[in-house]
């Protein structure tokens, strides 16, 4: 066994059936990986056993049997090694959609904002199976210049996988090249942010008015993005000052209970007054053309075309730090942080004793979210890079 590393490509040569040498390159980034593909090749090919090489190893297998002119074995031929050189990639993404569980998943909106990424980078027309790893890092590396974090990044890269996964699973593809494609560090683009209550004001009082709510709703509960925008009707209880969420609802998988405000009942009531025969959604795209429901695309756009356009200095606030202000004026204000973290609900973090058999009260969440405070000093960002 021999690996070589030329013009930042690696190559494994082996010896398959102990006779002469071969060489193959693979595409992997580190040596580790390719020793692991050639043990793998190696023992397919004296064992006569292929169904066992993964992705990466199979590949590079089928490119060293053509090279050498051998005959291919039955493992590695079929609807895979011969794809369909016609399958775009906007048709890969219909095939995708239609894929069981996908649409139903609980981040199906992430999926779709990472979609709509990709296609406006390679194009609706781009032939799925020419994606080489080169290409997937130029995207990569063009949303880093866009100002995208690396955790975004992350999740598109991982969206493009997924897809492949399910060509392959239809037999369309036999290859997934994103698998060899490493994650992006998040810690360089790790953030600590506390929006100021006068800054929040200022964006939000130039912001559309039906974002206003959305807006108002994150900064007086701490929730999330997609909790907000997926809120229904009949999880809003405004008599009780109580807002629930399903275990299917939440990012930690769990029911979630969380009080409201006295100053967020108006806004909500107001909300609550607009209705649409296509959603029973809370929060609904409200213009000169109508009310209608509401696209994460549009709203994605607003907040930093309002930055953009209060000419705010860099960094600016996301709409995601709005969860962390929260958090901030929740503990500023000396709230329990069980409870503290029972509203706010944290996907990474496991319950202790303590939580899994006490019992927060309604009344309990009540009095802590009126008992906060929600100007404590100027806006702070700072950005790891």
């Amino acid at each position: 066994m021999e690996i070589k590393k030329r013009n930042g490509k690696w190559y494994v040569y082996l010896r398959p059936f102990d006779g002469k040498q071969v060489g193959v390159r693979v595409d992997v980034e580190t040596k580790t990986e390719a020793v692991q593909i050639e043990k793998m090749i190696t023992r397919a090919c004296r064992t006569r056993n292929y169904s066992v090489l993964d992705d990466q190893s199979k590949e590079a297998c089928i490119r060293m049997f053509g090279n050498q002119k051998w005959e291919l074995p039955d493992d590695l031929k079929g609807r895979a090694h011969s794809p369909n050189k016609e399958l775009t990639l906007w048709h890969a993404v219909e095939l995708f959609w239609k894929y069981p569980g996908i649409r139903e998943s609980k981040d199906s909106w992430r999926k779709e904002y990472a979609i709509n990424r990709l296609v406006y980078f390679f194009g609706k027309d781009f032939t799925i199976h020419d994606l080489r790893i080169p290409q997937i890092k130029e995207y990569r590396l063009q949303r880093l210049k866009d100002g995208a974090a690396p955790t975004t990044v992350n999740r598109e890269i991982a969206c493009l996988s997924k897809i492949f996964q399910v060509l392959i699973e239809l037999e369309h593809l036999n290859v997934n090249p994103v698998r060899t494609v490493k994650r992006l560090s998040p810690k360089s683009g790790e953030r600590e942010s506390y929006v100021s209550w006068k800054d929040f004001h200022r964006i939000v009082d130039a912001c559309p008015a039906w974002f206003r709510a959305i807006a108002m709703t994150a900064y007086y509960t701490g929730m999330r993005r997609g909790e907000i925008l997926g809120l229904t009707r009949n999880q809003v209880k405004l008599s009780q000052r109580m807002i629930v969420l399903g275990a299917k609802d939440t990012k930690e998988g769990r029911t979630k209970r969380i009080p409201i405000h006295r100053n967020l009942v108006p806004i909500l009531e107001e909300a609550l007054k607009v209705s649409c025969l296509k959603t029973d959604k809370v929060f609904l795209l409200q213009d000169e053309k109508g009310v209608r429901p509401l696209k994460l695309e549009t709203f994605k756009n607003v907040w930093p075309r309002v930055c953009t356009s209060l000419k705010m200095e860099k960094p600016w606030p996301r709409f995601h730090d709005l969860r962390h202000t929260w958090k901030t004026n929740a503990r500023r204000s000396g709230m329990d942080g069980e409870i503290r973290e029972s509203i706010l609900g944290h996907a990474s973090r496991e319950k202790n004793v303590s939580e899994r058999y006490g019992r927060i009260s309604n009344q309990e969440l009540l009095e802590a979210i009126d008992s906060m405070s929600f100007d404590y000093g100027p806006t702070e960002i700072v950005v790891s890079r």
